[in-house]
Parts: structure tokens; C-alpha cells; sequence
């Protein structure tokens, strides 16, 4: 069969709104899972990113047309849901007798929403690499829909949700991700990321934190899986051998999760002799200066902290389970072991007051990361964050396409108006970033950026002091 998987056409004006000059652009390593599985199974496969390639909808079509592929492959999130959408509706019109397959977070949150629209045909819920393997099987032999867990089918028009897929405990069966589908000239990452062409990988799968913003967990699980430190240090050289890459963003949510596993990839990544730099995500809970000096040593020069705020009342609130000591520890250890530090913060979280906004601003001021990030609360509808601004506050964006701008505001705690959050907002990134003493040890390390890096971070700097 002939697969295709498509990216909508979307823009980083979209995503990151006046940051958008130092956002990053990386092709879906969602889909290049998944299209890796339609070459293993045998089949020819393409992919569409429509982003990457600046194609509108028209473009898209055009491309499908010309393909005239067995079966669409698409992705949900809500921010893209309106595109993703209209772009299956696009292909049954173009073709009723192209198969529709919709996969995603929103798709796995909001099952009846999507399947009870008929320009799906399938819907693979949870983790969904082997949904989309049994499936394939199916479509090429007796079609026996019902034995295949985690997909949402249609008899005789009635929508079916099947028993959801086991997760997947071996993850080196898997197959590498097939980045070489996807326009690989086009991506770049955030600006502040060293490298010309850094490259991300998932080491790992799963989270089992509650933190009540995210929903990630209803993908891979409150369970924490990992690839093995050989497969990881095959899929570096990989990206190195074939893609050109010169470092590398480890992508996984909590990538210290599992203190042992990470010691022992360290080594191996030293033993290796460490081939590019790298950075990662990780929780302040979750590091400590054996750990950080380890990391340094195999080659991580900048960790992601989700701070998320300066107010303990306010991070037991959004459950996120770490303490204000636990932050300003991690900072300063991370620091000490040779790091950077990348920080973000919510502002305006549900029942947050001016006065406790200021008060995280101050301590991002104080606890003073390499980089902070200074965010709109974001209430995504499925989780627990958007039943906590539905009772308090009121939500003032119910257009999806919106809730990954970085500097818009979608949701107004009770108390508190636009323009006063549109100030706050600017005035913690002036008071953080327009400091003398920033300015100077920043300027110290600039020199390890690309020119066009460094020149994208001041473009964006600029649009959001002013």
C-alpha cells in the first residue's frame, strides 16, 4: 500500500508568536515513528510537512493528488485540530476511497469528538506504533478490526473503541524514527541551542508526575520505558552519519527520571567519546551534583527546568510535586557542574494574584537560570489545568490555534485584566534580561551560538521588551 503522513500547513507565528525568530522547528518524531513502522511492514511511505515546506492547503492537495496514496496518516493536537480537520475532509473529497488515519494526544482525549466526524476512518488511541502495525496487517488480509487493541473503527456506521493497546516494554524492537522522510534542510532549533543542526531523540517514554497542565501521560503511560544506551548511542551516530547533525536535543519528558539508567548512558556516551553536545528536560527534583558533573562530563552543556512558579501555594495547586528549595538547589548545582540552565515559568495560574505573580518573577530574579522563559497560563482542554480555570477566572480563547503563542493570553484569573497580565509579562522579561550583570556573563558565552542564532534571540528579545 502507499502511506502518506501529513503535516497541516501551520507557521512559527503560529507557535510562538513574538518569540518566533528563536523557536524551533523539528520534524514530528510522532510520525516519523509511525511511518517507520509503514517501511518496516513493507510498504511504500512518504511524508508532507507542510510547515516545514511553507505549502498551504492547496500545495497539500496537490501533492496528495499527485501521490495517490492508499491511506492518510495525521496527527492531533489542539492547536492543530482545526487544520487537521479540514485537511481530511480535503483528501474524502479528493478521494472517499483514501483511507483516513488520525492519531495524536487529542485524538486519545476526545475519541467521540473526532470519530463521530466521518472524514476519519480510523482512530489509533495511546501509544501507536503497533496500533498502526496490527492495522496495516488487517488492511492487507482478512480485516479483522476488532482484535486489533487501541484503534476506533466504524461497522456498518456505529463508531467502535477497542480495548486500549498494552504499552510497548521492549523499546529497542522498535524501529529508528524515519527522519529521512521529512525535509531535514528545513528544521532548525531554538536559538539558544548551540550547533547548526541539532537534531532531537527520545531516549525514553512516559512520565509518572500528576502535574496537572499536561496530559501526556494518557499516551505513554504513568510508566517511565527507555531505550537501551546502545540503541541511543546507534541512533546519535545515525543522526550524525546520515543527517549531519552537530548536537543533539534529548526530547524525553523527565530524562533523569531513572538516576541509574542515566549514570550508565553518561558512561556509555563517554566511553563512546561524547561525538556531540547535547541537552535535555528534566524536573529539579531529579538531579544532584554527582548526576549534573556526570552529565557535563558525557557532553550536556544546557538542561530545561519547567519552574512554573515562584509560589509554593501555587505549585501544590498545579500538583507539580517540587519544592521552591528543590529549584534554587538544582539551579545552583547545574551552574557549579559547568550547564546552562533553561527555565520556564506560568504566569497567571488559576487563583494567582498580581501580587503572587510578582513574587515569581522576583524568584526567577533570584534563583537567575542562563535563560528563562516567562509563559501565559495555557489551560488545554483534557486536563486538569482547564477544570481549574473553568473555576476560577474565565477563559477568553476558545479558538485552540491560539494556546501555543507564547505571549498570548488565552485565560484571565479572577481579579486580574489583559492589560495588566500584558504588562506583567513584559516587564519579566525586561527585569530578567536587561540586567547589567545578566548582560555581562551572558555575553561571555554568546560566542558558542551561530551568528544567526545570536542575532535571532536579540530579534525576539526585542519585539518582547517592546
Amino acid at each position: 500500500m502507499k502511506i502518506l503522513f501529513i503535516n497541516p500547513p501551520g507557521n512559527l507565528e503560529l507557535e510562538y508568536g513574538e518569540l518566533r525568530d528563536a523557536g524551533a522547528l523539528y520534524p514530528s518524531l510522532g510520525l516519523a515513528c509511525i511511518a517507520a513502522i509503514g517501511l518496516e511492514e513493507g510498504h511504500q511511505v512518504q511524508v508532507i510537512d507542510a510547515e516545514a515546506d511553507q505549502l498551504d492547503m492547496a500545495a497539500v492537495m496537490s501533492r496528495i493528488d499527485a501521490y495517490s496514496p492508499d491511506i492518510v496518516g495525521l496527527q492531533a493536537f489542539c492547536t492543530t485540530q482545526a487544520r487537521v480537520t479540514e485537511l481530511a475532509r480535503r483528501t474524502k473529497e479528493l478521494s472517499p476511497q483514501i483511507k483516513t488515519v488520525i492519531g495524536g494526544v487529542q485524538l486519545t482525549l476526545f475519541k467521540e469528538q473526532f470519530m463521530n466526524d466521518p472524514v476519519y476512518d480510523f482512530g489509533v488511541y495511546g501509544e501507536g506504533d503497533e496500533v498502526f502495525r496490527a492495522l496495516l496487517r488487517q488492511l492487507v488480509g482478512e480485516q479483522k478490526l476488532a482484535e486489533v487493541p487501541g484503534l476506533i473503527w466504524r461497522r456498518d456506521g456505529t463508531v467502535i473503541t477497542n480495548p486500549p493497546q498494552r504499552l510497548i516494554k521492549d523499546l529497542d524492537s522498535l524501529p529508528m524514527p524515519a527522519l529521512h522522510l521529512f525535509p531535514l534542510d528545513k528544521y532548525h532549533s531554538s536559538s539558544q541551542l548551540r550547533g547548526r543542526k541539532t537534531l532531537h531523540i527520545m531516549t525514553s517514554r512516559g512520565c509518572p508526575y500528576r502535574c496537572v497542565y499536561c496530559s501526556s501521560n494518557l499516551i505513554f503511560g504513568k510508566t517511565h520505558r527507555f531505550f537501551s544506551a546502545e540503541r541511543v548511542i546507534r541512533e546519535i551516530h545515525h543522526m550524525i552519519d546520515h543527517y549531519g547533525a552537530d548536537g543533539i536535543q534529548f526530547y524525553d519528558e523527565v530524562f533523569t527520571m531513572n538516576r541509574k539508567r542515566v549514570m550508565a548512558l553518561c558512561q556509555a556516551l563517554i566511553d563512546d567519546g561524547c561525538p556531540v553536545p547535547w541537552t535535555c528536560f528534566t524536573r529539579v527534583n531529579l538531579v544532584d551534583r554527582e548526576m549534573l558533573e556526570k552529565m557535563a562530563e558525557a557532553g550536556c552543556y544546557q538542561i530545561f527546568y519547567g519552574l512554573e512558579s515562584g509560589v509554593q501555594r501555587l505549585l501544590d495547586l498545579v500538583q507539580k510535586d517540587i519544592t521552591l528549595e528543590q529549584t534554587r538547589v538544582a539551579i545552583a548545582e547545574t551552574r557549579r557542574a559547568g550547564i546552562e540552565s533553561v527555565a520556564s515559568f506560568m504566569l497567571t495560574i488559576p487563583t494567582e494574584t498580581a501580587e503572587e505573580s510578582e513574587q515569581t518573577i522576583q524568584f526567577g530574579l533570584d534563583v537567575d537560570p542562563d535563560y528563562v522563559y516567562w509563559l501565559t497560563c495555557t489551560p488545554y482542554p483534557g486536563t486538569g489545568l482547564h477544570q481549574l480555570a473553568l473555576q476560577d477566572g474565565r477563559i477568553l480563547e476558545n479558538d485552540f490555534t491560539r494556546y501555543n503563542v507564547f505571549n498570548e493570553v488565552v485565560y484571565l484569573p479572577a481579579g486580574r485584566t489583559l492589560e495588566e497580565i500584558q504588562a506583567t509579562l513584559k516587564k519579566a522579561y525586561k527585569r530578567f534580561y536587561m540586567r547589567p550583570r545578566y548582560i555581562v556573563r551572558r555575553l561571555k558565552g554568546l560566542h558558542k551560538l551561530p551568528p544567526w542564532k545570536l542575532w535571532n534571540l536579540i530579534k525576539s528579545g526585542l519585539r518582547m521588551f517592546y
